[in-house]
């Protein structure tokens, strides 16, 4: 039999010719003295590696069929039966029969997944990809969140900007290139959110810094006019701290110390080339790095060229002070160029280390870092850890057991240079904006949410006590005996809780379910009911001054 497919599926024809001639094997078959065949089997079948006793031909190739052939009828009869028998010891043995069992016994031996990880497909054909998320990471509790923002004394916010606190504009490649060559206006924040940033910046606790990636000129125009703002540009090359002044001109400072930029010319030199051969990719230029954009080449080639780039780079800069960061399709596709030792991780642990000058507190009560890209990671991992040390500490304190290792998507640092400005009983937040595979703990599904979550923390904190809700009276009764010498704070509570407390309704008997208060001892007067009209008539007293002036 002759079997040849340019490609195929399951094919059970070799196997089947195998079954049939399989009584060739034994003395009663070989009495018939017919000549057994064999099978002539192409090298793109789905059977060709099981089936070893074929013979095995290139099927665009008529010359390795004619020979195929010829070896087939020439063929001694010893050969013949050791291929017949070769191909016939898979097909006995691996039956249906053995499938099944297999399956069975798979399902048998699985056990609970103990992995730290779950995964999940994304994405179509070239660009499908498995995500791995950590089992325990879920959407933000805002109310955790808001909890702890009301105790806290000393609160910091960390934003990124596009993404984050506003729409990205890197969606797409076309709105990327347009950025790029300045074709069109950058989005802003909206008003909503410019007046929740200035509310969290008015409150005293708080210390609110947005680390964007963009350049300090374009941050500057948008978000300069806030009080008490901090902000970091490029990654966190540039830093301007919170000032109350807006009038003046932002002063901005360098957390890497100046050094040689002759790095650029070279990196520029070294791009141009590899924008001439990739159609499609251009160079971008800001105050501190220089990227290699491919975003719009094709994404192949546009990756096997970014890989030689990275290596050209890495071979004539290796005297240079800088990183050399290649970004893949799903981030983007570039390659960067930028000065050793800037990230967003970084500015956010300068940011820490520097509290106790910007601030009257000093450690921190609260931390929540918002991010949405892989540019913020470094930021969120730090953050992250800087919690989970605090919570192993009291979790090791309290001899409980010990919580299970970070995930993989974390990149372990040395956050111990913190501890001295954090707080023993410090909560800290992690967010990512979108779903996705994240250092951060917990994610927003969008900038929507960034902002509702951020309105929320406004409302606790400038909330007025004017009514109580269960909780809050359980803890005014919890704390009764401190109160009693506050004259403000008994006329207030008499003047809230006098009217609920004088009713004997079904309503108070859920009330006083809730917390053990005593009720006042008011002496109600029940008014008297007339029984006739003559009655209710008699209890009007005469006025002379109406009847004189009546009559």
């Amino acid at each position: 039999v002759m079997v040849t497919p340019i490609r195929d599926g399951l094919n059970l024809i070799p196997l089947e010719y195998t079954i049939a001639h399989q009584d060739a094997l034994t003395v009663e078959g070989r009495r018939d003295g017919r000549n057994r065949g064999l099978c002539v089997l192409s090298e793109f079948s789905s059977t060709t590696r099981v089936m070893r006793g074929a013979l095995h031909v290139n099927p665009w190739k008529i010359s390795e069929i004619a020979n195929a052939f010829n070896q087939a009828l020439n063929m001694t009869e010893d050969e013949r039966m050791r291929r017949l028998s070769c191909a016939s010891e898979f097909v006995t043995r691996v039956t249906t029969q053995r499938w099944a069992l297999a399956v069975l016994l798979d399902l048998k031996g699985v056990h609970k997944n103990v992995d730290v990880g779950k995964y999940s497909g994304a994405g179509l054909g070239l660009g499908f990809r498995l995500l791995g998320m950590d089992t325990g990471f879920n959407s933000l509790d805002v109310g955790a969140v808001a909890k702890a923002y009301k105790k806290a004394r000393c609160r910091l916010l960390l934003f990124d900007y596009g993404g984050t606190i506003l729409s990205n504009d890197n969606l797409d490649s076309f709105s990327r290139f347009q950025m790029v060559t300045k074709s069109r206006a950058p989005t802003t924040p909206t008003k909503g959110m410019i007046q929740i940033l200035k509310d969290l910046c008015s409150d005293k606790r708080n210390v609110v810094f947005v680390v964007s990636g963009k350049e300090r000129h374009s941050i500057t125009k948008t978000l300069s006019d806030i009080p008490n703002l901090g902000l970091a540009a490029e990654h966190g090359m540039f830093i301007s701290w919170p000032t109350n002044n807006i009038s003046r001109t932002r002063k901005w400072k360098t957390i890497v110390s100046d050094q040689d930029s002759s790095w650029r010319s070279i990196a520029i030199t070294v791009m141009e080339v590899y924008t001439s051969r990739t159609y499609g990719s251009y160079i971008e230029e800001t105050e501190m790095k220089v990227l290699w954009q491919y975003r719009d080449a094709d994404p192949e080639f546009g990756f096997l060229q970014a890989r030689e780039l990275e290596d050209h780079l890495s071979n004539v800069l290796r005297s240079c002070s800088v990183d050399i960061l290649h970004g893949g399709v799903e981030e983007g596709g570039y390659v960067e160029v930028r000065p050793k030792g800037v990230n967003k991780g970084v500015v956010s642990m300068h940011i820490i280390n520097n509290i106790p000058n910007i601030t009257a507190w000093d450690k921190l009560d609260f931390i929540l870092s918002l991010g949405d890209d892989h540019c913020d990671e470094p930021m969120l991992s730090i953050v992250r850890q800087i919690g989970r040390r605090f919570i192993d500490t009291r979790r090791a304190r309290n001899n409980e057991t010990p919580l299970p290792p970070m995930p993989s998507t974390v990149t372990l640092v040395d956050v111990s240079s913190c501890d001295e400005q954090l707080s023993p009983n410090l909560d800290v937040f992690t967010c990512t904006v979108g779903k996705k595979p994240s250092a951060a703990a917990n994610y927003l599904n969008d900038v929507d949410n960034v902002h509702e979550c951020l309105e929320t923390l406004v409302k606790v904190a400038t909330r007025d006590h004017k009514f109580f809700s269960a909780l809050d009276l359980r803890t005014l009764d919890a704390h009764k005996d401190q109160m009693q010498d506050i004259p403000s704070f008994n006329k207030k509570l008499t003047s809230t809780l006098v009217a609920p407390l004088a009713t004997k309704s079904s309503s108070m008997t859920r009330c006083m379910s809730m917390g053990s208060f005593q009720q006042p001892s008011v002496r109600l007067e029940v008014p008297k009911v007339s029984r006739s009209l003559i009655e209710f008539m008699g209890t009007i007293e005469d006025d002379d001054e109406e009847d004189a002036f009546f009559f």
